[in-house]
């Protein structure tokens, strides 16, 4: 990957310090890790939406951002991609999450890559990224993760299974933020060098066996997949019935 990769973190938390904030570091660190894989510099911009609180509502009252303000756009709009953290009040984001959002032009988020994360006191709260959050960003065209990252105050520090979620937050963090990594190299058309090793491999052993191969299977059955060993003698109703 050629070029910079700039990230902007937001993080909603209310405090100092935050676990808000402590999740946001957390898939910073491994998306940087992720796309610096292939040597890819990666430049990595934190901002802390409560220190923009009044610059905000005043921009909401007035519709004119302040200069503070103008600077945070124009960092989101340079940005390759945003990672995007808030906490869970009263099963929904954190009003100065939402705020942040409503004082930006929509158009600002189109096709934006961005990686939402969470955080909450219980896991209770963890449905909210799906019912509150995504559909938010589905509104602002923005092209998210798949992966979502919720932490609960008992993820940190739970890096073993059995002691938190069903699979450690590190884990979470780690699958989110290569998931991020892999949409920014699809935007620019390159992949690992693990990845462009193998793809050239496979495309030097197609060979006239390998073609051979493919023509014979073409006009095979499909093959069936393995059965347990307790449905062995199960028959398909496709040959239980007379073919037309």
């Amino acid at each position: 990957m050629t070029g910079t990769i700039r990230l902007l973190a937001l993080s909603a938390g209310l405090s100092t310090p935050s676990s808000t904030r402590m999740l946001a570091d957390q898939l910073t660190r491994e998306a940087s890790a992720a796309l610096g894989a292939d040597g890819t510099a990666v430049e990595v911009t934190t901002i802390e939406l409560r220190e923009y609180a009044h610059d905000l509502t005043d921009a909401l009252l007035t519709r004119f951002p302040s200069e503070r303000l103008s600077m945070v756009i124009e960092q989101v709009r340079a940005a390759d991609a945003v990672i995007a953290v808030t906490p869970i009040f009263n099963a929904g984001p954190a009003g100065l999450f939402k705020t942040f959002f409503d004082a930006l032009d929509v158009e600002l988020w189109k096709a934006k890559p961005v990686l939402v994360g969470a955080t909450a006191g219980t896991a209770r709260h963890s449905l909210a990224i799906d019912y509150a959050i995504r559909p938010m960003f589905g509104y602002l065209k923005a092209d998210l993760v798949p992966t979502s990252v919720f932490a609960a105050s008992a993820d940190f520090g739970a890096d073993t299974e059995g002691q938190a979620d069903e699979r450690p937050l590190a884990a979470r963090v780690r699958r989110a933020a290569g998931e991020l990594a892999t949409m920014l190299r699809a935007r620019r058309g390159t992949a690992l060098p693990a990845d462009g090793a193998a793809a050239e491999t496979s495309a030097a052993d197609g060979s006239a066996e390998t073609l051979a191969v493919e023509d014979a299977s073409a006009d095979a059955a499909p093959a069936r997949p393995a059965l347990d060993p307790e449905f062995a003698d199960f028959v398909p109703m496709g040959d239980l019935l007379p073919r037309r």
